[in-house]
């Protein structure tokens, strides 16, 4: 059994997303829509936990040409 802590989980909205990735709303919901990064719903609110976003880009990083 795995067990997950939200104590420090910053959340965010689709917006502040979008200005985090310097994107567009329609990008954002985009992404979410088709699972590329990790979304929790509250009520019918669609939220994202900050540290999945990094790691979002952290697999998305282009390797350097050697």
């Amino acid at each position: 059994v795995t067990f997950v802590t939200f104590s420090n989980m910053e959340l965010l909205t689709i917006d502040e997303v979008a200005k985090f990735l310097k994107v567009s709303l329609t990008t954002v919901r985009r992404l979410q829509q088709v699972r590329h990064i990790p979304f929790i719903k509250v009520g019918g609110a669609i939220r994202f936990a900050k540290e999945d976003i990094i790691d979002f880009l952290k697999k998305k990083r282009g390797k350097p040409i050697e």
